[in-house]
């Protein structure tokens, strides 16, 4: 199967594949660096890993994650702040299972509006219904996806180190950022952040 911008989309897809809470996993040195730079143009990002979590459906391990953040946005990303636009993030995904492209496609679809919020969904239609289109492969075990964004709403995705999709659309930048940090997220958003809210603490 033909690699194009769209792969990345089913990769992507994989990170919501149940809506079964997810069990936490407390450490993720050995997978996830510390820090996370990327470069667009003539700037270089370096992000600060914010936490890690993995995605647990039933005795079944999905993938693990990390989020994260340029650090001078890191006071404000707990809660809310985790959707401005303008402070460059990143989610991490280290795949540990196999998924089938029409259960990835179902489950991506059914947490996107579970957790975006409605002019969210409705600004960023048009980008997510292609989104949902590009899905055309199943995932992986032990594929790597990096998904960015970057000021200006500007969403590109790195699977195993080769971008393979981009967009400029805030609202659905926030829209896929809300599967992991909206009302019902799919991974723990707590541990997601909590590296920031020990630092908080101290």
């Amino acid at each position: 199967m033909r690699r194009t911008a769209h792969t990345t989309c089913f990769f992507f897809s994989a990170l919501v594949c149940a809506l079964v809470p997810a069990r936490s996993l407390a450490s993720g040195s050995d997978v996830f660096p510390p820090v996370l730079t990327v470069a667009e143009g003539d700037t270089a990002h370096s992000l600060a890993l914010t936490g890690v979590d993995r995605r647990v459906v039933f005795i079944f391990r999905v993938y693990r994650i990390a989020h994260y953040a340029e650090p001078a946005s890191l006071p404000a990303l707990p809660a809310e702040g985790v959707f401005t636009d303008g402070p460059a993030k990143a989610i991490s995904i280290l795949f540990e299972r196999n998924l089938g492209v029409e259960r990835i496609r179902k489950e991506l679809e059914a947490s996107i509006r579970r957790n975006a919020r409605a002019e969210w969904l409705e600004a960023a239609h048009g980008t997510i219904s292609s989104f949902m289109t590009a899905i055309d492969r199943d995932a992986v075990k032990g594929d790597r996806l990096v998904l960015y964004w970057l000021d200006g709403g500007r969403v590109f995705a790195e699977f195993n180190g080769e971008r393979e999709f981009e967009a400029t659309d805030p609202a659905f930048a926030k829209a896929i950022w809300s599967i992991w940090f909206g009302k019902d997220p799919v991974c723990d958003r707590d541990l997601l952040l909590a590296r920031l809210v020990t630092e908080d603490q101290q």
